[in-house]
């Protein structure tokens, strides 16, 4: 899909994203290939900033923080990609977003 912009994104932190998207569904799941799994599986976490456009489609993925470096973000940014938001009922014009987001891995 094609970014969709109604208006300039608005910045958002987990405090107050729920005032513009929501997510559709409350878990999800992947499969990495082989070849981008970790080698060895610990904990970690990547926090990414990424757009959440007006038809709650998200794009532009940027690494924020990675714990261990590098070893998680492609996950991170798989598992960005499989997110599906839908406009918050305060969001009738479907405001895009900005939005920074950690996601952990155990």
């Amino acid at each position: 899909p094609e970014v969709v912009l109604n208006q300039e994104p608005v910045e958002v932190t987990n405090d107050n994203v729920r005032q513009y998207w929501v997510l559709k569904n409350k878990s999800f799941s992947f499969n990495l290939p082989l070849k981008r799994a970790p080698k060895k599986l610990e904990e970690g976490h990547v926090t990414l900033r990424f757009l959440i456009d007006s038809n709650g489609n998200t794009f532009d993925p940027e690494i924020i923080e990675s714990v261990p470096a590098g070893i998680w973000d492609y996950a991170g940014v798989k598992a960005m990609s499989k997110q599906d938001f839908i406009p918050a009922k305060s969001n009738t014009l479907g405001v895009p977003v900005y939005f920074t987001q950690t996601i952990f891995f155990k």
